[in-house]
């Protein structure tokens, strides 16, 4: 999800961007990093989510990047030097850190025709409390939410909070509240195709990234070489999303009375090359009418995402990553994605990545099917400790329309 600024001039976004540097922000990780810098370990290695992404733990704080530029070169150290000291309060209690992203891009198009937009990403600010060993609460807001609104997706939320109970050692973890299911891996990019319905037009998300559902998830992750997840949501937020029907229809892709089922499996198995990393598994997410009238199952009018995943490399050098989605509404369409990435380590805050992706949607009702392949090279270069910058270079092409669109991206990224 990407928001367009009018009001805001350079001045002030980078203004904005050293006040961020002044406070402190957190990242959102990306699961290459699992595979080049953590040596296979799983999202809960750096995160309190499961699945990865927002607020780090402590193990995750002490894993912080360097920077291309030394901050003592320019000035700097003791800015930087008091940034690092923790991101932690009241007795390690507290955890607090945010996401800032703010990107300019110029979309061309089959006409040639192009604008350059900029736009502020992300805007989330995080905070956990952990008042005992067994119970930690955690939620976020994201700002950028209210900048502006026509831009925002439909079923996108603003926050999301939850409870997480550890009852012991060994034991599964319980979190209740008002967040995202897991559906497949979490990648720090808004606009991959691989999370699209391809369309006659512009794409659509399947589920846009800040999509929230009350609900409740139960996460076992005691053995080192498994994660299992189970949860059940509610689908009023997703009933709001909207899903292609064919060339300009669109609707709800469920009933919002229905009930959202989640599954997620992963293997983390040990090295069996040495030095090679590996995590591989899938997840389902699964909407449907639940049948009580001849035992429990499963009614019509079903919705389900589906993501297999198998990522694999050798820390400090590549990572290879991949990942097929198919998504199913029940008589209107199918989704058939695949996505293949290859990210070289040049140096540790240096990393430069080419990717594939092909979105394949087949809308039954109007007889129509749609191809698109998108090709990607970029990189992510940490310039200073916190700060990166992503150039990103991507290509479209649809085969229904003659010739492509491209763009060029460039993203400023503030973390902690």
């Amino acid at each position: 999800m990407y928001y367009k600024i009018k009001e805001i001039n350079m001045k002030n976004i980078l203004f904005i961007i050293l006040i961020l540097i002044l406070i402190g922000s957190e990242s959102f990780s990306r699961p290459q990093y699992s595979i080049l810098q953590s040596y296979g370990a799983k999202c809960t290695g750096c995160h309190i989510n499961t699945q990865g992404g927002g607020i780090r733990n402590n193990p995750g704080w002490m894993s912080r990047q360097s920077g291309l530029i030394d901050p003592e070169s320019i000035g700097l150290k003791g800015l930087f030097d008091l940034t690092q000291e923790t991101n932690q309060f009241a007795d390690e209690m507290l955890t607090y850190g945010f996401d800032f992203r703010y990107q300019t891009a110029r979309w061309g198009s089959q006409s040639g025709a192009s604008e350059r937009k900029h736009m502020v990403m992300q805007w989330s600010n995080y905070l956990a409390f952990e008042p005992t060993d067994w119970l930690t609460f955690e939620g976020l807001y994201n700002f950028a939410y209210d900048i502006h609104s026509v831009m925002r997706y439909p079923g996108q939320q603003p926050f999301a909070a939850s409870a997480i109970i550890k009852p012991g050692e060994g034991l599964p973890t319980l979190r209740v509240g008002y967040f995202q299911p897991t559906i497949g891996t979490k990648y720090e990019d808004h606009t991959m195709l691989n999370r699209q319905f391809a369309s006659g037009t512009r794409g659509v998300p399947v589920v846009p990234d800040d999509y929230a559902e009350l609900g409740f998830q139960i996460d076992y992750e005691a053995l080192p070489w498994l994660g299992l997840s189970l949860g059940m949501f509610n689908s009023e937020n997703l009933s709001e999303t909207k899903i292609p029907l064919g060339i300009s229809a669109s609707g709800s892709p469920v009933n919002g009375n229905h009930i959202s089922t989640v599954f997620r499996a992963v293997l983390f198995p040990p090295e069996i090359v040495d030095g090679l990393n590996l995590f591989a598994g899938g997840t389902l997410f699964l909407n449907s009418p639940l049948k009580t009238d001849n035992g429990i199952y499963f009614g019509n009018e079903y919705y389900y995402i589906g993501n297999v995943f198998l990522n694999l490399g050798i820390a400090d050098k590549f990572a290879i990553m991949t990942e097929y989605m198919r998504t199913v509404k029940q008589s209107l369409l199918e989704v058939n994605n695949l996505m293949f990435e290859f990210d070289y380590q040049v140096m540790e805050p240096l990393i430069a990545y080419a990717r594939f992706e092909r979105g394949n949607t087949d809308y039954a009702q109007a007889d129509k099917n749609f191809i698109t392949n998108s090709y990607v090279i970029g990189a992510k270069a940490y310039i200073l400790p916190y700060i990166a910058f992503i150039p990103e270079y991507r290509i479209n092409d649809k085969e229904h329309i003659e010739g492509y669109s491209s763009q060029w991206a460039f993203q400023i990224h503030v973390f902690y």
